[in-house]
């Protein structure tokens, strides 16, 4: 994972160690900062292609900063259909929920997306590369990267955008 901060906002950001359970060294950065003369906790998850280390990396991290102000991203990998092999939006809902955070995104809608991605014939394995016209069934959308944070803060705008110009279009 990778975290870009503002030196105007956030201070003496110093990494904290939590250590990997299941997931890969790398995956998980957490740092203690300060951001207006006060203490914070930022965190950044990269999951696992089917999502299913999500939810044990949200515990673990509730567990290590049961009540500090928390800022977490995360590429979630979560996905709109229910399936024993990857993990659920809104099972994932319920758990970060659970755990006193907030989404940045308000109440799941699991066909929220905010991935879409399709593999081009210009990869070798051309058995999964879509067409244009196949984009929708052979590509890959579903509601993967959220937000979370603590009753610390609160949610004044958000958007989508998938043109560079501030907008999205479905």
């Amino acid at each position: 994972s990778v975290m870009l901060v503002r030196n105007a906002v956030i201070s003496s950001p110093q990494e904290v160690e939590i250590p990997a359970d299941g997931w890969d060294a790398g995956d998980l950065l957490v740092v203690k900062a300060r951001m207006a003369d006060a203490d914070v906790i930022l965190a950044s998850f990269h999951g696992d292609t089917n999502g299913l280390l999500t939810v044990p990396v949200i515990h673990r991290v509730a567990q290590h900063y049961p009540s500090e102000p928390l800022v977490f991203g995360l590429d979630a990998n979560t996905y709109e259909r229910e399936s024993s092999s990857t993990a659920h939006v809104l099972e994932f809902e319920r758990v970060y929920k659970a755990l006193g955070f907030k989404s940045c995104w308000g109440a799941v809608d699991p066909s929220r997306y905010t991935t879409f991605n399709a593999r081009t014939y210009l990869q070798p394995q051309l058995n999964k590369a879509a067409k244009s016209n196949e984009l929708a069934e052979k590509g890959d959308r579903n509601p993967k990267d959220f937000v979370l944070f603590s009753k610390h803060f609160e949610v004044v705008t958000v958007w989508r955008d998938n043109t560079g110009h501030g907008e999205y279009l479905e």
